[in-house]
């Protein structure tokens, strides 16, 4: 980037067909040494540890691994007052906030249609929607809760496992000579579809919040747009594509929507998939037309219908006066509003978490005990469920 240049005037197109083609280097290599020292059963090892444990002993990992971590630990220190208003809001509305990454961040990202190519080749999500929404809602977790950005905090080993799980992913799709790579789709995992990725958890989790009614202050939004920069630049995404504030992320959110959203039968499938297992394990009844009812809420409605997402109008007209409710009753000076329905659900898909079983075991969903008291302790009446008395 020259001197004077704004980030905005980089995010060009023909910039981000460049970052089409750019994958990851750091990591690459460590998966490339792995792959000339011992072939493809090397990283399907390494694979299948780094998916099996959570965060694996070192010693059960080769040397360059080990130098990998140890390397990708030292970051720059954090400064506690940059990132306190983003842990702020998760204290606040970190129920909502999962419910948003479910219903919201996981749909669109399935929207891009380049991007989802390689999820749905691997068959990680269309088949196995549990883990994803499982590893991914842990990861917010893991990052935004405090100490998690500290140099063994948990959301910086999570982030670490990510990217060596991108780059063993980019190896092996690279060099599969029974179904070859499409090269219109660009790199697997490239720079383009990493940051589309971090403006799902960033940008578009606070226009989810906004379109509940729930207002995050601009200390807020920053705070919780500096904390996942930290994590950008753990996963190796390029400086010059991560945003400095939340208008910048909203410029960059949308014209990667612009380049890559279309409609296709990859991303269709998954989000099925997704729906299905969240109303699953919903109650029988009507909670469980909340889920496809808050994807339409969230979602553009071109989109939306691409999926071929159920209409249930009565719950989305709810849902559409509930935010405005809440909305209106914050910008008169009244303070937080909580709305019973919509706690009431987020809650619910916790617990999904918390229960879930995967590959036949189950997995403890790991909440800090100050984290879930204080969501438990926000659970009462609020002024939606006095109205309803």
């Amino acid at each position: 980037m020259t001197a004077g240049e704004t980030p905005a005037g980089k995010w060009t197109d023909a910039f981000l067909d460049e970052m089409r083609q750019t994958g990851d280097p750091p990591a690459d290599d460590v998966v490339a040494g792995l792959f000339e020292s011992g072939g493809v059963f090397q990283v399907w090892d390494l694979m299948k540890t780094l998916v099996q444990n959570d965060h694996p002993a070192p010693e059960k990992l080769p040397p360059p691994v080990r130098d990998y971590l140890a390397a990708t630990s030292r970051i720059p220190p954090v400064e506690d007052n940059l990132i306190q208003g983003g842990q702020r809001l998760f204290e606040r509305c970190g129920p909502e906030i999962l419910m948003v990454l479910a219903c919201y961040s996981l749909p669109a990202s399935y929207a891009a249609r380049k991007g989802v190519q390689v999820l749905y080749r691997t068959g990680y999500l269309n088949n196995r929607p549990n883990h994803r929404l499982f590893e991914t809602t842990q990861m917010v977790m893991d990052v935004m809760v405090p100490g998690g950005l500290a140099a063994a905090g948990r959301g910086v080993r999570t982030s670490q496992k990510v990217r060596l799980l991108h780059a063993a992913t980019r190896r092996l799709i690279l060099h599969d000579p029974e179904n070859p790579w499409d090269p219109e789709f660009g790199i697997p995992i490239n720079q383009e579809d990493l940051t589309g990725t971090l403006m799902v958890f960033t940008y578009i989790i606070i226009d989810g919040l906004e379109k509940l009614g729930i207002r995050a202050s601009p200390e807020e939004q920053q705070g919780y747009l500096e904390t996942w920069k930290v994590i950008a630049r753990i996963l190796g995404i390029r400086e010059e594509l991560i945003p400095g504030n939340m208008a910048e992320a909203k410029l960059l959110c949308d014209t990667i929507q612009r380049r890559q959203v279309q409609a296709c039968p990859e991303g269709k499938a998954m989000t099925s998939a997704l729906l299905q297992m969240m109303e699953h394990h919903q109650p029988p009844g009507p909670w469980r037309r909340w889920p496809a009812a808050l994807m339409r809420h969230f979602l553009p409605a071109d989109v939306a219908d691409g999926f071929g997402l159920p209409v249930y109008n009565f719950e989305e007209h709810l849902l559409e006066h509930a935010a405005h409710f809440r909305s209106e009753m914050e910008s008169r000076g009244g303070g937080p509003v909580r709305l019973w329905l919509v706690r009431k659900f987020a809650l619910s898909c916790i617990q999904c978490l918390v229960s879930m079983e995967l590959g036949g075991k189950r997995t403890p969903f790991i909440i800090p005990t100050s984290i879930h008291h204080g969501w438990a302790q926000a659970h009462t009446p609020g002024v939606w469920e006095q109205l309803r008395k």
